[in-house]
């Protein structure tokens, strides 16, 4: 009969369920951290990106990212300067991340804002190019935040 040379411990089945339940949360913190820093990159690229004429700076000022969703807090951009509330404006829509998901979002606060993307053929739009110029780099840091 062969005699073990070595001791090795074993979980118990308990504490690895406690350690992967921790283990979750805590990537589900930082996949929600890695987005924050993502939108916060957004927004300051959109702000001084934006191609069209500042006359008041509230549409620049008042561009702002948002994070919701996984459990957690959310986390909104802060709207410099004397930029009117979103809560002012009639046809603001306010979205919710649904359950399970984690909703990063970039978006004005000017009720005129959904003009300066859409009209003119979207020569004034920001908000889907910033987005689409940085899906690369959150998908690389979600990469190695998971590796």
């Amino acid at each position: 009969m062969a005699v073990s040379t070595g001791a090795y411990w074993v979980t118990p089945p308990s504490v690895l369920k406690n350690n992967l339940g921790l283990y979750s949360k805590q990537l589900l913190a930082a996949v929600h951290a890695v987005a924050a820093y993502v939108g916060q990159k957004m927004q300051n690229e959109a702000r001084m990106g934006a191609p069209w004429t500042h006359r008041t700076g509230n549409a620049r000022d008042g561009m702002f990212f948002a994070v919701e969703g996984l459990g957690l807090p959310p986390i909104v951009g802060v709207i410099s300067g004397d930029v009117p509330s979103l809560g002012s404006q009639a046809d603001v829509v306010e979205e919710r991340a649904p359950h399970g998901t984690l909703m990063l979002a970039l978006s004005h606060t000017m009720y005129y804002g959904k003009y300066l993307e859409l009209s003119h053929g979207a020569r004034y739009a920001i908000v889907v190019s910033t987005f689409e110029g940085n899906l690369p780099v959150l998908e690389n840091m979600l990469k190695e935040l998971v590796r």
